[in-house]
């Protein structure tokens, strides 16, 4: 198993770290760049727990191996997860506890003890006996499962085919699963009786193909009171109006309404006192004696009976409106109740209707003639029918209709039940031997695995007694002597581990480059040991050249090249460029790595980068290493380019994006003058009095670099977060002070750096410091 990727981080400086969908996967060799600070600890001890099989209590990770099999980080105790050994801070603390402890021995294979080694052996070739026979019965047993689960997987198939119907949605997803159950649910006892004859399984077959008929909205009753309708009109009816009748509009309807109409067009806005059809004069009196006959208690009088009308004209267009379902919906069963219900329902509507009509006419007649006597009432041959009656008795046969659709898929969902209940049975006996070999297989199994574990036991046991540990000691002592340029130090065997000494006498204080070169030796040594399989384990290496003067990491690089170049997978973490160049000019030389596809080159290059933000946390990020720092030879041309293209950029960030900048602009200045000015020692103030440069862009480069490229904290009040946005002009100043002082060297780095394929130096950048 390989690591791919880290799917996803929160601990301790990854905030919320995902896997850029843009960034190619871990390959065999990786190496992963980034200055102090920005995460390799960390990324190194998570994957010291996956070597300790410890689950990850404090934050949240996820791992992706082999580009499919996800792993948590409390599922780090998993024994498949692949062999892996870490070296860091932690191994170092582990190897080293005191100048002068023991450390853990590694194990070679002695040539003393030929007899054992020949017990060995045998106990080999028994164990491999042993390893067959237990495959034999691993395969056996797969046998009899495959064979059960094919039997299982047949007889749902049938199950499903024969049982899948329009009407019941309950055998469409029938399964090997399903069948299963219902077959280890049935006790022997019950078999004779769920199996079922020819004709019954046809008739049930049929029962559960039949097509039911869809149910029927009920017809919603018209509201119509007839009786309470007559009341309002026999009321009305009888109303008498008291007026100044004339005897002549009281007797000619279409007279008086001619006249009413004609006062009104006299009267208000339109007043007159000349008739518009004449042209003669209107006497007051008649006028007087026209509107004592259409007075007040006339015209409410017309109002109520306008009402009225309206209210039966509704009643009415609600009986009409009246809709039946047609016949040739309901079951045959009901065909002729459905038509003698359907046909009272529509007389009952005529009768409605007609009752309706004749109030209507009386209203109208006794609005035409107001002054008149009351109309006689509705006459006997048009009463008051019961269409709500009527129409619930239809009802009554939907009911009976949808209580049959209902209980027709409950009768087909039984017919199925009994057919599964029966093909069941008939499979049972089947089922039974079937199962029985898978229990059987699995017991010969078990009996037979056991002995491998017993020989392994023997073997180990043997081994114990015939390892040595005295060759690897004189290897170590020999690679340290090579490794630091001198023997002083030299590893001891004592007891069951080593101890280190320095001219004889035990060693009492050891520099932080001596921990480190030891640790390093010890742990590269270790990769040979028996326990650790270098072809398929992961090998994970951060920082070994921690206080290292350059021809000990030099060493460091020959050590470390020769002995992981076998591994399954390798993981460099490392701060130092130049030992990251060793690393990289290696990467470049494996076969496959001049592949145009990145997904073919073995080695692969990633950068580590922390950003800081307003609140002045951090938080890291993991991307593809930058181009400039894979092809070049200087980190100095990588920190000019970040200066280049952040000086250069015509967008808008925001101003936690300037974080991290001056000290970038701070080490590339001081490399820039520690290289112009090598006489001057002391801090950057006083290698800026030398350049001939503006002095007041000098102040202001100073003041932002000395204030943002220290200490997490600003301690100043006056250091307004503000002054970050000063950071571009500020950058654009010091790529002039280093034009001015040196133009041909700064012509040869805007060269290096200035984008030939059209994106902007913004593009090209993307990102923060690492």
């Amino acid at each position: 198993m390989k690591l791919t990727r880290i799917t996803k981080l929160r601990h301790r400086v990854f905030r919320d770290l995902v896997w850029p969908s843009a960034l190619h996967p871990f390959a065999q060799f990786n190496v992963i760049y980034g200055w102090s600070g920005c995460g390799k600890t960390t990324l190194s001890s998570l994957l010291t727990l996956v070597e300790k099989r410890a689950a990850l209590t404090e934050g949240e990770v996820e791992l992706e191996f082999d580009g499919r099999i996800k792993v948590a980080g409390t599922a780090f105790a998993s024994p498949q997860l692949p062999q892996m050994r870490v070296f860091n801070r932690v191994f170092i603390d582990a190897t080293l506890k005191s100048a002068g402890g023991e450390m853990a021995p590694i194990y070679f294979l002695g040539e003393d003890s030929v007899e054992k080694q020949a017990q060995v052996e045998q106990l080999h070739r028994d164990l491999e006996l042993a390893n067959t026979g237990v495959m034999a019965a691993q395969a056996a047993k797969e046998n009899a499962e495959s064979k059960l689960d094919d039997f299982c997987k047949g007889k749902a198939k049938v199950i499903k085919e024969l049982l899948t119907t329009a009407n019941s949605q309950t055998y469409n997803n029938y399964d090997k699963k399903r069948f299963r159950q219902a077959t280890q649910a049935m006790i022997a006892q019950a078999v004779p009786g769920a199996i079922l004859s020819d004709e019954q399984k046809a008739s049930l077959r049929s029962q559960k193909d039949a097509q039911p008929k869809p149910a029927i909205e009920k017809v919603t009753v018209p509201s119509i009171d007839l009786d309470a309708l007559s009341g309002e009109v026999d009321a009305l009816a009888a109303r008498s109006v008291v007026a100044q009748t004339l005897d002549e509009l009281t007797s000619n309807a279409k007279l008086a309404a001619w006249v009413q109409t004609g006062l009104e067009l006299h009267s208000g806005e339109d007043a007159s006192h000349t008739c518009r059809f004449c042209q003669k004069p209107l006497e007051a009196m008649r006028r007087a004696a026209l509107e004592g006959h259409f007075n007040d208690a006339f015209a409410s009088f017309q109002k109520d009976l306008a009402v009225l009308l309206t209210k039966l004209g509704a009643a009415k267009q609600s009986a009409s409106s009246l809709s039946l379902p047609d016949a040739s919906r309901f079951y045959e069963t009901f065909a002729s109740e459905v038509s003698t219900a359907s046909e009272k329902v529509s007389i009952a509507q005529t009768e409605t209707e007609a009752a309706l009509d004749a109030l209507i006419a009386r209203v109208e007649a006794k609005r035409d003639n107001p002054f008149a006597p009351a109309a006689t009432a509705v006459p006997n041959g048009i009463t008051a029918p019961s269409l709500a009656d009527s129409v619930e008795a239809l009802n009554g046969i939907v009911e009976r209709h949808n209580r049959t659709t209902a209980q027709f898929k409950a009768s087909v969902d039984e017919s199925c039940r009994k057919l599964e209940a029966s093909y069941v049975a008939e499979a049972h006996a089947e089922f039974v031997q079937l199962s029985d070999a898978v229990t059987a297989t699995s017991a010969a199994l078990e009996d037979v695995k056991a002995k491998p574990a017993g020989l392994q036991a023997q073997i180990e046991a043997l081994e114990r007694d015939i390892l040595e540990h005295q060759r690897p000691a004189e290897e170590l002592t020999e690679e340290l002597r090579a490794y630091l340029g001198r023997d002083e130090l030299r590893f001891e065997v004592k007891g069951n581990g080593y101890a280190l000494t320095r001219g004889g006498q035990s060693v009492l204080h050891l520099s932080e480059g001596e921990r480190t070169a030891i640790a390093f030796l010890y742990f590269l040594k270790s990769l040979q040991d028996k326990t650790f399989d270098m072809a398929k384990g992961i090998v994970v290496i951060d920082d070994p050249v921690s206080s290292l003067d350059a021809n000990a990491l030099f060493s460091a690089f020959g050590y470390m090249k020769e002995r992981t170049k076998a591994c399954g997978q390798l993981f460099i973490f490392t701060h130092s460029f130049p030992f990251f160049r060793n690393v990289k000019n290696w990467f470049h030389h494996l076969p496959k790595q001049n592949s145009s596809h990145v997904e073919r080159r073995p080695g692969r290059f990633f950068l580590l980068r922390s950003r800081r933000h307003t609140d002045g946390s951090r938080t890291s990020e993991l991307v593809p290493l930058d181009p400039l720092l894979q092809e070049h030879e200087s980190e100095y041309q990588f920190l000019f380019k970040r200066v280049y293209s952040e000086a250069h950029r015509d967008d808008v960030v925001p101003l936690e994006h300037h974080y991290g900048l001056p000290n970038v602009a701070r080490r590339l200045l001081e490399a820039f003058l520690a290289f112009r000015f090598p006489e001057v020692s002391g801090d950057l103030g006083r290698r800026l009095e030398r350049v001939p440069f503006d002095t007041a862009k000098k102040t202001r480069i100073l003041r932002l670099l000395h204030t943002y490229s220290h200490a997490g904290a600003i301690s100043d009040p006056e250091h307004d977060l503000s002054l970050l946005a000063e950071t571009q002009p500020v950058l654009l100043d010091v790529l002039e002070l280093m034009k001015a002082l040196d133009k041909e060297h700064y012509e040869g780095l805007e060269k290096l750096v200035t984008p030939s394929d059209g994106l902007t130096s913004a593009e090209q950048s993307n990102g923060s410091i690492p």
